[in-house]
């Protein structure tokens, strides 16, 4: 009983921890016309050499949006607080949560498609973050290649500290000329016991723009997939089977 009390005044509590930066905040903005404005100045003056991709006001006066990178964070401009985590209603709910994926669905439309690997032409479209020595990524891979109904594009995330050859064969496959026959022979195992060189500048300019991609979409570990804009983390096949069956029959 005293943990279900407990859990029920965090997010009250959490709210209730800004309602003195709101009325600070509100007292102090006088006439100005532009809050955001303001708060993006202070913000860069607190957190100099931090990006900051935009800055919008919650529900909570005095609080404010952060979007950086792959992050999303608040900050009390009274104060020059920086908070990271959840933002919960008194129901459980995370605003949070709800915002990440309002962001995560909206980078998704803008994903350069033409530069990830195309493999497939089929009616559900795929798109997966992997590591070509994950065995999950793997195992996802040839579980894709057995159907026919999936257009894949396939954008490479190497964990170099699981899988030091990871990134020399991501850079390896994005600078062959046929990148869909280098991704199926990696990921098929037949070229592990192959050293691969060091890439050149245009073979390293391309991982670290997947690399990019992949922080921008939130992606932390692989394999990791949006199965016609629904995501899926890791090799789970049968959550990943049902959501093409589910595509196919509405299309």
């Amino acid at each position: 009983m005293r943990n279900r009390v407990s859990n029920r005044l965090v997010p009250v509590a959490f709210f209730l921890s800004f309602c003195c930066f709101a009325a600070l905040y509100v007292l102090n903005a006088g006439g100005e016309s532009d809050p955001s404005t303001k708060a993006l100045e202070a913000f860069r003056n607190a957190y100099q050499g931090t990006a900051v991709e935009s800055m919008t006001r919650t529900e909570i006066p005095g609080l404010f949006e952060v979007v950086t990178g792959g992050n999303l964070l608040y900050f009390a401009p009274e104060g020059n607080y920086l908070i990271i985590g959840e933002i919960f209603t008194t129901q459980g709910k995370s605003i949070t949560a709800g915002r990440r994926e309002e962001l995560i669905a909206k980078r998704l439309k803008e994903l350069p498609l033409d530069v990830g690997v195309r493999i497939g032409n089929g009616r559900n479209r795929v798109i997966e973050f992997t590591d070509p020595d994950c065995p999950f990524c793997r195992k996802a891979s040839a579980f894709f290649n057995q159907r026919t109904d999936v257009s894949r594009y396939v954008f490479f995330a190497p964990l170099v500290q699981l899988h030091p050859d990871a990134e020399r064969k991501t850079a390896w496959i994005l600078g062959a000329k046929d990148r869909e026959k280098a991704y199926q022979e990696v990921m098929d195992g037949q070229r592990d016991k192959e050293k691969f060189p060091e890439p050149d500048s245009r073979a390293s300019g391309l991982v670290m723009q997947h690399r990019q991609l992949a922080a921008r979409m939130g992606v932390t570990g692989t394999p990791q997939f949006w199965i016609n804009g629904k995501m899926v983390q890791g090799a789970n096949i049968p959550v990943i089977e049902k959501l093409l069956t589910e595509g196919g029959a509405q299309k």
